[in-house]
């Protein structure tokens, strides 16, 4: 992918689409590969900041698990109260590299910059060659790149290949220092319209949010029974109520096989029982 990739089709009415930046991120990988020359992309600083501006773009494009690391904590903290619906999503290969600016060598670096969860998932190659070296935390694999070209000569950063073509001066050290060859990421679609198409298939995927109650109530186990529906994921996150230890719980549910009922009115009926039962719930995306 290169600069000329970036231009919408003229020919198309282009969307805008939010992505977390600077040009170089995988999520802007990620983002090219559903919209293509079709949209416009708007760079945001932080995955949150990509979710507060949903009222004004088409769709943004988030981060929401990595193979290796794990869940990404961002994303699911924006989803318990921001307008974000998620409508799709898409897998893409993350190979990991080093880049120093030009003339740097390896034993010279002291200080690494990248995401989080860039940094989690190359630690056996940081441990093992930089023991000693400190890690600095970056809102985006792209943005460590890009701090390097104002950085000292002793910093490094863990991002995409394509940031030594982007960012004139950079040269790449090492390639493939993940922790495993098997490395992948997990991106959600979302938008602030429940009904906005994406140029993707449906899944028969959809996200529900369901708050936690009082265990003389329910519990989680019970409000799982009450929906009924094929759970295949479940992440929790604690609520933004003030209420110590009161959580949200995020579960990823599939369509078993197609009903007389579609496919949205079967999670509305789901959730309105554990309404009935006095219990808090909402759809957070069909896809």
């Amino acid at each position: 992918m290169d600069n000329s990739q970036l231009k919408p089709d003229s020919h198309k009415t282009a969307l805008t689409v939010a992505t977390l930046g600077p040009l170089g991120t995988y999520t802007h990988e990620a983002t090219y590969k559903i919209f293509g020359t079709r949209a416009v992309y708007q760079e945001e600083r932080t995955i949150t900041d990509v979710f507060q501006v949903l009222p004004d773009v088409d769709f943004g494009v988030v981060p929401q698990e990595n193979s290796i690391f794990g869940s990404v904590v961002e994303t699911y903290d924006a989803l318990r109260g921001m307008k974000g619906f998620v409508r799709g999503e898409t897998i893409l290969e993350v190979r990991h590299c080093l880049l120093v600016r030009k003339g740097t060598q390896l034993n010279a670096i002291q200080r690494i910059l990248s995401h989080e969860q860039a940094l989690g998932q190359c630690s056996t190659f940081i441990e093992e060659h930089f023991p000693s070296a400190s890690l600095i935390k970056m809102a985006s694999t792209a943005a460590g790149a890009q701090a390097l070209l104002t950085s000292p000569a002793d910093c490094a950063a863990i991002c995409s290949k394509i940031c030594a073509t982007l960012f004139e001066g950079l040269e790449i050290l090492n390639e493939g220092i993940q922790n495993e060859s098997a490395n992948f990421t997990r991106f959600y679609i979302v938008s602030n319209r429940s009904a906005a198409t994406i140029p993707q298939d449906e899944t028969g995927m959809a996200l529900l949010r369901v708050y936690s109650a009082p265990k003389s109530i329910s519990n989680i186990t019970f409000q799982l029974h009450i929906l009924d529906l094929n759970v295949v994921r479940v992440d929790r996150r604690p609520a933004i109520d003030s209420i110590p230890f009161h959580d949200v719980y995020f579960l990823e549910v599939q369509e078993v096989t197609p009903s007389d009922l579609k496919w949205v009115d079967c999670l509305q009926e789901a959730v309105g029982r554990l309404h009935k039962r006095g219990l808090k719930a909402e759809i957070a995306g069909i896809w």
